[in-house]
């Protein structure tokens, strides 16, 4: 999976002349955390830096929030300030933020997230923004990984050290007459152990299989979607 099959493409934006109360609205009336900075190039928005909530909050004074839990308390609190602040995103950007790409796997994506402590990251191609993937896109990103449309297995096993387990699936799934859903080998892990999602009619049959292999089965969650298609354990 790839950033570009999950990132956000109509982001929302500021020019660095942007004013603090301006910001502070977007980011309440929105809903948002993030905010890049941008400036015109024969490419598209050029990224020029990034606006935190927290950089938002820190340039109110201690005693007003504009991210209160009321609308019409955090419309008040910024207009407290509106005229009076001159700060602007210029002023309260991080500059040049950590980025990704289009084309670089998810997994890339998060662990620079991970590793940064960030909540999202700019997404840059041909130095312009062409969108921003947050936590909440990862998350959505692994949810799909391990969706059940129909009725489906998921089994935790150990593997031996360099094993390719691959084989030992297909095979199984083959002779099952079921889909490989989702698979994953983590060798790193402390023990080793494969986690495959398995979907169709024969789930037990299937379960019984992988004990014969003489793999011990660490777990084993049973998937029936509801009527409404989402999966139920």
């Amino acid at each position: 999976m790839f950033v570009s099959m999950w990132m956000t493409r109509d982001v929302v934006t500021v020019p660095s002349s942007a004013t603090l109360a301006e910001i502070a609205r977007i980011m309440s009336r929105k809903k948002i955390r993030r905010l890049p900075v941008v400036g015109a190039s024969p490419d598209g928005p050029r990224l020029l830096g990034i606006v935190a909530r927290s950089n938002v909050l820190h340039a109110f004074p201690p005693d007003i929030n504009p991210f209160a839990v009321n609308a019409a308390d955090s419309m008040a609190a910024i207009e407290r300030v509106a005229g009076k602040n001159k700060v602007t995103a210029a002023d309260l950007m991080v500059h040049d933020p950590q980025t990704t790409t289009p084309d670089a796997p998810i997994e890339h994506a998060a662990r620079l997230m991970f590793d940064h402590k960030l909540g999202g990251l700019p997404v840059v191609a041909n130095n312009a923004l062409v969108g921003i993937i947050t936590e909440s896109d990862i998350f959505r990103a692994m949810l799909q990984v391990f969706d059940a449309p129909d009725r489906a297995i998921r089994i935790t096993f150990s593997l031996t050290p360099g094993e390719d387990v691959l084989p030992l699936v297909a095979d199984i799934a083959q002779r099952r007459g079921m889909r490989v859903t989702s698979f994953m080998s983590l060798p790193q892990h402390e023990p080793p152990v494969c986690v495959v999602q398995l979907a169709g009619e024969a789930v037990e049959e299937a379960l019984e299989e992988v004990w014969k292999s003489k793999h011990r089965v660490l777990n084993v969650v049973h998937l029936v979607p509801d009527v409404s298609g989402k999966p139920k354990r």
